[in-house]
């Protein structure tokens, strides 16, 4: 028995990008892009710690029932504060 050939695969449209869904509704709401909240702390810097002071701010953290970033950021808005 030959062997059958295979079918070409047709190639599909690519779609645009879009947060819509197949069912209505679905997706991001209406108006959700207008971009992050004008008090929101959106920039980004990366610090590195050593381990006792990453132990230090793990239990500030703890204590205060806080994200580590959180009380990072205090810290660092203090410091800038002072001067």
């Amino acid at each position: 028995m030959p062997a059958r050939k295979k079918k070409a695969a047709k190639k599909k449209k690519a779609k645009k990008g879009t947060w819509g869904g197949k069912r209505a509704g679905a997706g991001r709401p209406k108006g959700s892009g207008s971009g992050p909240s004008p008090n929101s702390r959106r920039n980004r810097v990366a610090v590195m710690f050593r381990d006792t002071e990453l132990k230090t701010l793990q239990a500030m953290a703890k204590r205060q029932k806080v994200p580590v970033a959180t009380v990072a950021y205090e810290a660092v808005a203090r410091a800038l504060k002072r001067k």
